[in-house]
């Protein structure tokens, strides 16, 4: 805020002439842009607001109309308050003035005591333009530290946070969708904020000049300015006064803050992608149990553009796999399978859209997830396989060489959707290494999968699977011929030689020296069911453990 009433008030040059108060004492938080001597009854339309008018008085006439009217035109011409020194055309300030001065707002400050203009003016116009370097000071320093953030590798999310702390309120930047990329903030407003976002964003927020920092005073009061990237428009920052008013510099620092933000997403390899980034944070942080309750989630998820409902969801995992009958010359490099993922969350948004329902999609390091919702009644297990399989269509014809393999959870509600993430992403492990021709694998589908995907919340299954394999583990690390994908092929085989062998690859004589090794190594009977079927599962939690750590 800059110079107020109040603060002129404590100078020693007003203190001298004995000011006080005699109407508008409640207003004295009012701003002074600039002070004026006038002895003039009509100057009212020379004056641009914000002016504190020094008179004598001399030019008010003494009828009570006329002074009525020389009260409203100030304030019509927005005076932020008056001094008015009595002795020489007045012993009083007339009543007439005061009754409409309290009636319609205007500070009237009287000096008892004779008092040079002069002083008052050179004073207070020190303290104006003293107060206006000290802003324009802080709007430096802030403008130089979020720069020294940049250039320290700050994203747009460090910047937003740093914001909120400076205007000690909420920040939010948005892109040009209206959907919310980063807020920061008091965390007991965030919900509300992220509630009413839409309705707060799109009404009153119509930018009359480019460049510019907009105001909006409908509650909660806003600032916010276009966020532009290479001559185009790419979103808005929000400073929201919901915690602290609104001072003076707020409109500098905005300007500085939203050219902070704009060269924060410069720096950044793909700003286009934002709210990409902004969908993957949120499901990492469902991953990890970050997220808050599930009303946070779901309000999150709707500022994004993703409205899941407050109904039950269903969660996705997906992840590329080569085409069978591809060649394994073909090239895949990482590149290659990040724009094809890219490419399978485009597709699931769209095939969602097609299907009806709503989905949160995202890339979760080498996988997909989406989060589907539908707002009428159906069978969300039936509803994900349309999806996926409708994806994975479009896709075939824009490159054949590869394929989605998808793991679904059973319906949760979006306090569990960690639980639903969890259990697709084990559908996925599933399907990745049981061989099915499936394309979709369900949590629920799993049989003694499911059972271990338990087991490795604790030690039990670390345990058993080193029991059982830690031998021929063991092993290999040690031999050149690994002995496991043998142990692997002769248990999906069900044990029978002939189709073992074929499948590897190898001579019958070579496949029973081999057995006869891995039989050595675990002390094990091959031809036991029972020792088969403790192996097969051995196996499957091998893969378990393995999937959880990478």
């Amino acid at each position: 805020m800059g110079l107020t009433l109040g603060e002129i008030l404590e100078l020693d040059v007003l203190q001298r002439g004995g000011a006080r108060v005699v109407s508008g004492a409640s207003l004295l938080e009012r701003e002074v842009r600039w002070v004026h001597i006038t002895e003039l009854a009509d100057i009212a339309h020379l004056l641009q607001g914000g002016e504190l008018l020094l008179t004598t008085g001399m030019g008010i006439t003494s009828s009570a109309d006329m002074q009525r009217r020389y009260v409203t035109e100030l304030v019509e011409a927005g005076v932020s308050g008056v001094v008015f020194e009595l002795g020489r055309n007045f012993k009083t300030v007339p009543t007439a003035m005061v009754r409409a001065a309290n009636r319609i707002g205007l500070p009237i400050i009287v000096l008892d005591r004779e008092t040079r203009f002069v002083e008052i003016t050179e004073t207070v116009h020190r303290e104006i333009i003293s107060h206006q370097y000290a802003m324009l000071d802080r709007a430096e320093r802030v403008s130089r530290e979020l720069t020294e953030l940049i250039l320290n590798g700050a994203g747009a999310a460090q910047i937003v946070i740093r914001l909120a702390e400076i205007f000690d309120n909420h920040v939010v930047l948005e892109d040009e969708a209206h959907q919310v990329i980063e807020i920061a903030g008091p965390a007991s407003g965030i919900a509300e904020l992220l509630t009413g976002w839409q309705t707060h964003s799109r009404n009153h927020h119509q930018e009359s000049r480019s460049g510019s920092v907009h105001h909006n005073d409908q509650s909660p009061m806003c600032m916010w300015v276009e966020v532009w990237l290479r001559h185009n428009p790419w979103g808005r920052l929000h400073v929201i006064a919901t915690t602290s008013r609104f001072e003076a510099n707020s409109e500098l620092l905005v300007d500085r803050a939203g050219a902070a933000i704009a060269l924060s997403l410069l720096s950044e390899k793909d700003a286009a992608h934002m709210a990409d980034r902004a969908r993957s944070a949120l499901v990492g942080e469902v991953i990890v149990g970050r997220s808050g309750s599930g009303a946070e989630f779901l309000r999150r998820a709707r500022s994004l553009g993703s409205d899941l409902g407050d109904g039950p969801v269903i969660a996705v995992a997906l992840e590329v796999t080569r085409a069978s009958g591809t060649s394994n010359d073909v090239d895949l490099t990482e590149e290659n399978r990040l724009h094809i993922r890219l490419d399978i969350a485009d597709e699931i948004r769209a095939s969602a859209h097609q299907n009806e329902c709503a989905a949160l999609v995202t890339l979760s390091g080498d996988r997909i997830i989406a989060v589907l919702a539908s707002s009428r009644p159906r069978s969300l297990v039936e509803l994900a396989e349309q999806v996926v399989h409708h994806a994975a269509g479009h896709l075939a014809h824009r490159s054949p060489q590869v394929t989605i393999s998808a793991g679904t959870s059973q319906e949760v509600t979006a306090d569990a959707l960690h639980k639903g993430i969890d259990e697709a992403t084990t559908a996925l492990a599933f399907a990745r290494h049981s061989g099915a021709d499936r394309q979709v694998h369900n949590y629920l589908d799993l049989g003694t999968y499911q059972l271990l995907a338990s087991l490795a919340q604790g030690p039990e299954l670390a345990k058993f699977v080193e029991h059982e394999l830690q031998a021929l583990l063991d092993y290999d690390v040690r031999a050149r011929g690994k002995l496991l994908p043998t142990l692997r092929a002769y248990l999906s085989n069900a044990g029978r030689k002939s189709e073992t062998g074929r499948s590897l690859g190898v001579q019958r004589r070579t496949l029973y020296a081999r057995i006869t090794k891995i039989e050595t190594i675990l002390r094990r009977d091959l031809e036991n069911q029972d020792t088969r079927t403790r192996l097969t599962l051995a196996l499957q939690g091998l893969d378990l453990l393995e999937d959880r750590w990478n």
